[in-house]
């Protein structure tokens, strides 16, 4: 009886180990935010570029250092710099584009533009290039403390910025940037797994804490009220990649992006939480994790191949807890489980 408990025992956590993780961020829910859901396309965003000069060539250097002549009166020679040939080129950053990502969650990614510099080039200058991605038109005026959450992957040579603006001509506002040294306090950071950090932002502390310096360097026309019913969010991925050719590319990915209400959107939010096992082995007790009202399946399997419907229930609280002998089969040396929505 013990020998086949402990099968049972080690199954079950077996299949704990590999459930797939909920996609749906459950305090952007609790927030009231709604997923901008580009599954199909960039779900009202634009994409915009920029476009600077390049320029690059060979120079030679000669001269310098110090030191005598053959006739012995010594000096100093001085360095002098020859352009041999110089050229330019015009570039465009690349368009955030839409992305799946292993994870099966969809988002956008945003590649640096293409090396070019040749190789018997000496020097280029080097040029920021920007590339935007601004939301549709964000409606604030409907709740207090609106917050924006996203999860973003970058490296030192392509970086992220936030600005944001009322998109009518005036000045953007960067109200956070990728820089770890950096401590922003309407923002929290923190990593994600696969390279990823997510970020929250507080748009209403935000927003008061850029009009205090707005206000304090004499821009005080310029606030933005923290209940505006207009305002724009902008992704800006910053490209300073290496230009010579033959380099690679970087890649600059975001994903997971929850916004307050788009204006003029009274479409309630759609957005249901995956359901979640929890074994507590020492009570002998199962709960199982998912959204008030919904109705789940718990489906049983002897070799995950062949499952069976065990039982349905809807949640009436966002949590439920059964003994974990409820759902054994004795008959059976393991079982494996999986919890999903009915259909």
């Amino acid at each position: 009886m013990f020998f086949r408990y402990h099968q049972t025992f080690i199954c079950i956590a077996f299949f704990f180990i590999h459930l797939p993780l909920s996609n749906a961020n459950d305090e952007a829910i609790q927030l009231g935010l709604n997923k901008v859901d580009m599954s199909s396309d960039m779900d009202g965003w634009v994409p915009v570029t920029q476009s600077k000069q390049i320029h690059y060539g060979e120079w030679i250097t000669t001269g310098g250092g110090g030191g005598g002549v053959p006739n012995g009166w010594g000096g100093i020679w001085e360095q002098t710099t020859t352009l041999v040939w110089e050229d330019y080129k015009t570039v465009t950053s690349n368009k955030f584009e839409r992305a799946v990502f292993p994870d099966g969650e969809n988002g956008l990614r945003v590649r640096s533009i293409d090396p070019f510099v040749p190789s018997n080039a000496t020097r280029y200058t080097q040029q920021v290039i920007n590339s935007y991605i601004v939301s549709p038109r964000i409606d604030l005026s409907k709740n207090n403390q609106d917050h924006l959450i996203f999860q973003y992957k970058s490296n030192s040579y392509i970086t992220l910025d936030l600005w944001i603006g009322k998109n009518d001509g005036s000045y953007w506002h960067s109200i956070w940037e990728d820089n770890q040294n950096l401590v922003f306090s309407h923002a929290i950071t923190r990593n994600v797994g696969n390279g990823f950090r997510e970020v929250k932002i507080n748009l209403e502390n935000a927003l008061m804490d850029l009009n205090l310096q707005l206000t304090n360097n004499g821009f005080a026309n310029d606030v933005i009220s923290p209940q505006t019913d207009r305002i724009y969010i902008t992704f800006v991925a910053q490209d300073n990649a290496i230009r010579w050719s033959g380099t690679s590319t970087q890649v600059l990915e975001i994903k997971s992006i929850w916004t307050p209400s788009y204006y003029g959107d009274g479409r309630p939010q759609q957005t249901s939480i995956d359901p979640t096992i929890s074994f507590d082995y020492k009570n002998n007790s199962v709960t199982f994790y998912g959204g008030v009202g919904e109705t789940y399946e718990l489906h049983t399997s002897a070799d995950l191949k062949e499952w069976q419907v065990s039982r349905s229930f809807t949640l009436t609280s966002d949590s439920e807890t059964h003994p974990i002998s409820d759902f054994q089969d004795k008959s059976r040396r393991r079982s494996f489980f999986r919890l999903k929505h009915k259909p």
